[in-house]
């Protein structure tokens, strides 16, 4: 007679060391220069302030799936046979998630983003409905890398152990089971720079196969990305971005020369910061932070570039949006 097996000893089973078996060697999915940052079976953790660059660094982190170069040392990699990818933006608003998508497209140098590549906006959902709509991707799509931007929204109490178990737990599970890598974005509270957040923080900085950490330097109005764990590889040189005149280059970790030669960029004219900065109509908020982004000036210096156009009578408040005046 059959003995039927308790499910404990299947699983223990399946568990138990294969001598028959030989697994594939890691495959590198992203890396820096050369170090290692994220392999399949595998996730890696990107933490900073708020307001430090996480999304600009993220466009341009994407956009190297389209090209068959780097940018600024930084690489994603698809196999040839696993040719898909996709970000999941839980937090922005629709203003922002498309905006993130323009970002994209102009590191890319791209028109349209391919079928492959796939963007998806859930900030009106639940955690464990953006978790499931993750793995059903993942299952029905057999993508290598997932980006999910950000971590908060996909756990209800950042700061229940219980919780950031079973979140870490998932992690583990999806990403072993769909030979994937998951690059999560992280905030750090404020006043605690260099720390994520609570049990989940620590559970990630545990578990991730690196953590990387953006931090903005107000003074030089520069922002460095630089390793704060490598489990794979040895510490890369922190890449360091500066606004110029609406463009991104990467300078010194000082701020003060560029890194390669960079092509000096024209200065845009007051007209043309106006057309570019209020293509369309804007709320104050929205186009002090196109201002900031195409300036590369900071908050005080941006609202007085509106407050002059204002003076000048070029731009008026029309049911609190702001327009350009004909």
């Amino acid at each position: 007679m059959k003995t039927v097996k308790e499910p404990l000893q299947l699983l223990l089973d399946s568990r138990k060391y294969n001598s028959e078996y030989i697994p594939n060697k890691d495959r590198v999915l992203w890396s820096i220069n050369l170090s290692t940052i994220g392999c399949n079976s595998s996730f890696v953790i990107l933490t900073g302030l708020p307001k430090t660059g996480k999304s600009t660094f993220l466009a341009a982190l994407i956009s190297t799936v389209f090209t068959s170069s780097d940018l600024w040392g930084m690489k994603l990699h698809l196999p040839e046979e696993r040719l898909k990818i996709a970000y999941f933006d839980t937090e922005s608003s629709d203003y922002d998630f498309y905006r993130q998508v323009e970002r994209i497209k102009k590191f890319a140098g791209i028109n349209g983003i391919p079928d492959w590549c796939s963007l998806y906006t859930t900030r009106e959902d639940e955690p464990k409905d953006i978790l499931a709509m993750v793995e059903f991707y993942l299952a029905s799509t057999n993508a290598p890398i997932v980006i999910i931007d950000g971590l908060l929204d996909v756990i209800v109490d950042f700061n229940c152990p219980i919780e950031s178990k079973k979140l870490i737990t998932w992690f583990k599970r999806v990403t072993k089971i769909y030979d994937c890598c998951i690059i999560g974005v992280l905030h750090q509270g404020k006043g605690q720079a260099g720390s994520t957040l609570g049990h989940l923080g620590s559970n990630t900085d545990r578990y991730a196969q690196s953590t990387l950490e953006i931090v903005k330097d107000k003074e030089k109005q520069t922002f460095t990305m630089s390793a704060r764990f490598l489990r794979s590889s040895e510490d890369f040189e922190p890449i360091t971005l500066m606004n110029n005149g609406g463009e991104w280059q990467q300078v010194s970790i000082y701020g003060n020369e560029s890194k390669e030669p960079v092509k000096k960029k024209t200065e845009l004219s007051d007209k043309d910061t106006l057309h570019r900065s209020l293509y369309a109509p804007k709320t104050y908020k929205q186009l002090v932070a196109d201002l900031q982004e195409i300036t590369g000036k900071g908050v005080s210096a941006s609202k007085g570039i509106v407050k002059d156009w204002i003076e000048k009578n070029w731009v008026h408040k029309e049911n609190e949006l702001y327009k350009i005046k004909n």
